[in-house]
């Protein structure tokens, strides 16, 4: 059955901010991101494979970005935030209207734009000023007429019910800190006969309880057991919910962000744990549709 989304809206577009913290914490690190300061940006970014901004490519081509996708954006789009390609699975068509889900500096949305062509609209939703700042620079660099970047929280969708044909996210929905009203204003936003891709991070084994307690691990994209996310799908009411594939996520994107490796200074004993964690994670597509 789906979640009531009749609190989910609040008329200032924002949602309480009773999540420990958690809210605040991602919103730092992805305001350091958007500004340059890659070595306080995700686990799901060029900071993790140890390298700076030239990293961001090879971030990006290793989840699945093509070199000609990433040659067809603006420069500064792709900051290598992501864990897969949800555009390239999506089957996107002319004159679709298109949501990207915490949409960054806006490499999904660029390229979802491409796909439904000026026939087409793309919404990209982000909770960082400084992103959404990012994204619309970079939307009048490469001249999107067919794009509109808006500050809000995916809990809170600035969107109407029953507006986008296409709901898309990379790396997002574990980050948020009520995922079940997140999903349930993706559902609420979809036409019917909708449909949602998904990129995002599972795993085989749980979070350790030392990361799941550290607000920064958290805030740099910790995974969700693959069956939980699958229920957190159904839950929100969407149907014919699956992966449709899996890829190996490089454990060094989780072992060399700062904030894990902090954890590990102050705890060494847990690093074995942590390692196995790290070696368990998965870049995984989810689609799902509402009927």
């Amino acid at each position: 059955m789906m979640k009531s989304t009749a609190q989910a809206r609040p008329e200032n577009g924002q949602v309480e901010e009773g999540d420990g913290g958690v809210r605040a914490a991602v919103r730092r690190r992805y305001a350091k991101a958007a500004k340059g300061t890659e070595s306080e940006g995700s686990c799901c970014g060029p900071t993790c494979c140890g390298g700076g901004k030239s990293s961001a490519r090879g971030v990006s081509e290793s989840v699945g970005y093509g070199a000609s996708e990433l040659d067809e954006i603006p420069e500064g789009a792709d900051l290598g935030l992501g864990c897969g390609n949800p555009t390239a699975i999506a089957a996107l068509r002319p004159g679709e209207v298109v949501l990207d889900l915490g949409s960054g500096a806006g490499i999904d949305a660029f390229l979802a734009a491409g796909r439904v062509g000026p026939s087409g609209k793309v919404f990209g939703v982000d909770m960082t000023p400084e992103m959404v700042d990012r994204a619309r620079g970079n939307a009048g660099t490469g001249g999107y007429a067919n794009v509109e970047f808006r500050l809000g929280e995916i809990e809170a969708l600035p969107l109407p019910s029953e507006s986008v044909d296409v709901v898309l996210s990379n790396c997002v929905l574990n980050l948020s800190p009520d995922k079940d009203r997140a999903l349930a204003e993706a559902f609420r936003v979809l036409k019917p006969g909708g449909r949602m891709v998904i990129s995002d991070m599972v795993s085989d084994k749980p979070v350790p309880e030392a990361l799941q307690g550290d607000l920064e691990a958290v805030a740099g994209c910790l995974p969700t057991h693959e069956e939980r996310y699958l229920d957190e799908i159904r839950s929100a009411g969407f149907a014919n919910v699956r992966i449709t594939s899996r890829s190996a996520y490089p454990s060094s994107h989780i072992l060399d962000d700062a904030a894990v490796k902090a954890v590990l200074a102050s705890r060494p004993a847990l690093t074995s744990e942590v390692t196995a964690f790290a070696g368990a994670i998965f870049g995984a597509h989810f689609e799902a549709d509402k009927l």
